[in-house]
């Protein structure tokens, strides 16, 4: 009898691992990542948080001291606030309000922390990668060009 159930055991152990190499896994297929289309949707997703008073607690966004999303200068009490312009190429960089040489990324986590009042993203946090993405993507608004100047060329 135990020979006649250990027998059954190892059918029944041998059809099931059968029936599982029989039926192939389908794997989803990957598509080829379109690194523009990547970009552009994480530079979305970082101005809408560059927008979003949820990222701290004072009601602020990091746009109340950065302007129309960074592209004017401005002033913030008697701090002068230029224009980003070509961030990427400009970090690591003396900051002088952390009074430390920083990245990109750690200063975006300085502003959140310190004049918004919120929680530092973690450096792997894609929110962190999706604000400076978009940080780096900001240039300076161009001053309007007066009718005259617009006619002469």
């Amino acid at each position: 009898m135990r020979k006649l159930v250990l027998l059954a055991v190892v059918v029944l152990v041998a059809s099931m691992v059968f029936v599982a190499c029989a039926q192939e896994e389908k794997k989803p297929e990957m598509k080829e990542a379109d690194p523009v289309a990547e970009f552009k949707g994480s530079v979305e997703r970082g101005k809408a948080l560059f927008m979003d008073p949820k990222l701290g607690t004072t009601g602020q966004t990091c746009n109340t001291c950065h302007m129309k999303g960074g592209t004017v200068a401005g002033q913030m009490g008697d701090m002068d606030l230029k224009a980003f312009d070509a961030l990427n190429a400009a970090y690591p960089k003396y900051w002088m309000m952390a009074k430390k040489v920083m990245t990109l990324d750690q200063v975006v986590n300085w502003c959140i922390i310190n004049p918004i009042k919120g929680e530092a993203l973690a450096w792997d946090d894609m929110r962190l990668t999706d604000l400076v993405a978009y940080c780096a993507s900001v240039t300076p608004a161009k001053p309007e060009m007066k009718k005259e100047e617009a006619e002469g060329e």
